[in-house]
């Protein structure tokens, strides 16, 4: 098969790296267009780039920015946080920026809660009739794929906008085509689904049930795989000893280290952060023993990296590594750094959500701490996380509760693994433990093949349509 791979940015290969080598090896053609071809750049990205059988073709062309195409998707990408079940999340807030006039003055009015879904749908049913934009379609039939895969297809703005394009130019040249979801916070936190692909790739239950309630993606289109972006960490091996590894980063190898995963910008500014990392230090070395002996490593978000290069809390036993920001994806050194830093510690503490996964396929207690300098709680994916939800997250409401939290976990390692196990079944590997995700991703594109290459009644009306305009413009 030739698989035409549309990405927003190479960055997304830290997601789907796995999924184009697994095509590679299997023999197909896989072509990867970018949006921003230079964003997050890495060496490991060239080296998918350079696998057998891949490679990278220009950009994927938008001709319609600024026209009304352009200012209905943005504005369903907006309204759809005015519905109930998203109340209280930070990303409508995000989205403001990027957000027509008129939809911002729609959603001040009196009553615009009740009007938003139906109006939603109203802009998504208009779009499903509109004729592709000419740039993109040509781009796309220059290609002549057998497939046509997008990820993750709701990024907010232009290129959501943009990818939503690539879907609909897929569907006017009857080639098949699935959206592939990038990551488990993206059906609540990014745009909503306005043409609906062929097959939506997604890693859990969950997952589907979002697709399903808040995309209104039909149950049958949707394909549950597993995460194949974690796939290697259920693999992985130390390549260095403790000992080693402790003293590379300068702590001590006779005593238990906790891990602090920062976060990024999105979540907390770098110096609410770093305040509150030195009141939680602080807490421990005055708790009394083994609080107060604990060894401690904190781990910068890589966009918060820079923030961090200066601060210094050796006098509070901490140490902080690293201290230059890695590419994504990840070297082989940057990723065997973070991997040893969540695999030899005892315990692992933080709201930083990918962290917290990979903590817990390393089967290590992951601890947290409600303060006003987070607003991850505020989000619907973090709730996966909660007991409540099904998860395994140790969350405390005061400093004092979570110390009382973390004692209990160095002295009771082991008491949390039947629990992490389940969620690591529930949400990261639905076929069992020892069923990797990305054979089964490559096996869901692979399936695309095998659609019926029909095109679907609303591209058919859609060029009925642009064919009779030419004519009445021509006479």
């Amino acid at each position: 098969m030739r698989i035409l791979f549309h990405l927003g940015y190479p960055g997304l290969l830290r997601m789907f790296g796995s999924t184009v080598r697994e095509l590679s090896e299997r023999g197909h053609e896989v072509v990867l267009a970018y949006d921003m071809a230079e964003k997050k750049r890495s060496a490991a990205a060239a080296e998918i780039e350079a696998l057998p059988g891949v490679r990278v073709i220009g950009p994927v062309p938008w001709g319609l920015a600024g026209t009304s195409a352009d200012v209905q998707r943005r504005t369903a990408d907006y309204l759809r946080y005015l519905d109930r079940r998203l109340a209280g999340t930070p990303y409508r807030q995000r989205l403001e920026s990027k957000t027509p006039k008129s939809a911002l003055e729609f959603a001040r009015r009196r009553g615009a809660r009740y009007l938003a879904r139906p109006y939603v749908r109203g802009l998504v049913w208009r779009d499903r009739f509109r004729p592709p934009d000419p740039e993109n379609l040509a781009y796309v039939e220059s290609v002549r794929p057998d497939a046509v895969v997008v990820a993750p297809l709701i990024s907010r703005g232009e290129w959501g906008a943009r990818q939503t394009e690539t879907v609909k130019s897929a569907k006017h040249l009857a080639i098949p085509v699935a959206a592939a979801i990038a990551s488990w916070d993206h059906l609540t936190t990014k745009g909503i689904v306005k043409l609906v692909p062929d097959r939506v790739i997604v890693w859990n239950r969950a997952q589907r049930r979002e697709a399903v309630q808040l995309h209104r993606v039909p149950r049958r289109r949707i394909v549950v795989t597993g995460a194949q972006p974690f796939d290697q960490w259920f693999s992985k091996e130390p390549a260095a000893s403790r000992e080693e590894f402790l003293a590379s980063v300068g702590l001590e190898a006779g005593r238990p280290y906790v891990l602090y995963v920062g976060s990024s910008p999105n979540i907390t500014p770098a110096e609410r952060e770093i305040a509150f990392v030195r009141r939680w230090l602080e807490a421990l070395r005055a708790a009394g023993p083994p609080l107060s002996g604990l060894g401690c490593l904190v781990r910068p978000h890589p966009g918060n990296i820079d923030a961090w290069a200066a601060v210094d809390f050796a006098n509070l036993g901490c140490a902080i590594a690293p201290r230059t920001r890695p590419g994504i994806p990840m070297d082989e050194a940057d990723e065997a750094l973070y991997f040893h830093s969540i695999h030899f510690a005892d315990a692992v503490v933080g709201i930083n959500t990918s962290a917290i996964l990979e903590t817990l396929i390393q089967r290590r207690p992951v601890l947290t701490i409600r303060a006003p300098e987070f607003a991850q709680e505020d989000t619907l994916h973090f709730r996966h996380l909660l007991p409540e939800a099904g998860g395994c997250l140790l969350l405390a409401t005061t400093m004092d509760d979570h110390l009382v939290q973390l004692s209990d976990v160095l002295e009771n390692g082991d008491r949390h693994r039947a629990e992490i196990e389940r969620f690591l079944v529930d949400f990261l590997r639905p076929h069992g433990l020892d069923t990797p995700a990305t054979p089964l991703v490559a096996d869901a594109i692979e399936a695309l093949e095998s659609l019926p290459r029909r095109r679907p009644l609303s591209a058919r009306l859609a060029f009925s349509g642009a064919a009779f305009a030419r004519r009445e413009q021509q006479a």
